[in-house]
């Protein structure tokens, strides 16, 4: 096999050149790639050895990361290859083997209107508190989605924006905005503390990144921090806006009055924007997004805890900009912007 860094730089140019999303090394394959939402064989390749994946992982990681990886079994960071192309780094282990996976990050942001997101994100831009939470599963452009919002912001207006991730995706320039972009366990030792930072801070808008370890310790503090002081827009991987806030309600600590809970985040929480990414006619992807805002009748379901009617509720309610999962695919699907 050829030496590390030279296969890399090599393989991961032509994901990006292609415009496939994600590469997958795995010991006893031929390396594959995904492109308009299908896994597809490089053809040309080698089968990946558990050598040429050890040394792989020898390259791109630093002794404290490999040590890391050793106690964990698994570890995320970004990296860039052929000068350029800035990739998310995933090594997990199954069947006690390696396994990688690297997911492309654009270095161009685009725009809210390039990616078609939900005309609510325009809304959102004019709070001065609240929290909002982005949702989907893996690879639906939460982190993407967020990124262009910033961005936005950025270009158009003077805040002060502190990003609380892990790892570091999206790299931003300060434009009319001020942003300070803290990756945990690099520049702050915890979500919990990087928050805790931010509620002595004169900042307008906190991104918090989906967290991985510390939900439940975190949670309290977001809902402090969006309370009153900032805007706080969360990554969460949740399929549906009622199990992103299931999610965060059955995260806060049992000791607490389950009401207050309730009333708590109903008053906090100004919506919900699950996404999903789609196979688009012609290639690409196309964006079905699920909008819940936090009207009357929505904060008093979660008040209540039938958070289970809330899905059933966002219909009725369509003059006000929501919009179901399944109303979403179907008038994507009827448009012909989207194969289902």
């Amino acid at each position: 096999m050829e030496i590390p860094s030279i296969f890399l730089n090599r393989i991961l140019s032509e994901v990006a050149r292609r415009g496939a999303s994600d590469l997958h090394l795995s010991v006893g394959s031929i390396p594959m790639f995904r492109i308009n939402n299908e896994l597809a064989v490089m053809e040309g390749e080698e089968i990946i050895t558990i050598d040429a994946v050890e040394k792989i992982i020898s390259s791109m990681l630093s002794p404290e990361e490999v040590e890391k990886l050793k106690i964990e079994r698994e570890i995320t960071a970004v990296r860039v290859f052929a000068g350029s192309f800035r990739f998310r780094l995933g090594i997990f282990y199954q069947k006690d083997l390696p396994t990688l996976s690297f997911h492309y990050i654009p270095g161009a942001i685009k725009t809210l209107n390039e990616l078609n997101i939900p005309k609510v994100f325009y809304d959102f831009m004019k709070l001065k508190c609240g929290l909002v939470i982005v949702a989907g599963s893996y690879s639906s452009g939460k982190t993407t989605t967020i990124a262009s919002f910033i961005e936005e912001i950025n270009r158009n207006e003077s805040k002060y924006i502190i990003t609380i991730e892990d790892p570091i995706e999206y790299l931003f320039v300060n434009k009319k905005s001020i942003i300070e972009q803290r990756q945990v366990g690099r520049d702050v030792r915890s979500v919990a503390s990087g928050i805790g930072y931010c509620l002595n801070e004169d900042v307008d808008l906190v991104y918090i990144s989906e967290i991985k370890r510390e939900f439940s310790s975190a949670i309290p503090l977001i809902l402090e921090l969006a309370a009153g002081n900032c805007l706080v827009v969360m990554e969460i991987n949740a399929d549906s806006s009622v199990r992103a806030i299931e999610k965060i309600l059955g995260s806060i600590d049992i000791n607490l009055p389950e009401e207050s809970i309730r009333y708590s985040i109903a008053d906090i929480l100004v919506g919900v924007v699950t996404q999903k990414l789609l196979p688009k006619r012609g290639g690409g992807s196309a964006l079905a997004s699920e909008i819940v805002l936090m009207n009357h009748a929505i904060k008093s379901l979660i008040r209540e805890g039938k958070i289970y009617q809330i899905e059933s509720s966002v219909q009725t309610f369509r003059k006000e900009g929501m919009i179901s999962m399944e109303k979403a695919v179907e008038e994507l699907n009827k448009s012909g912007e989207a194969m289902i």
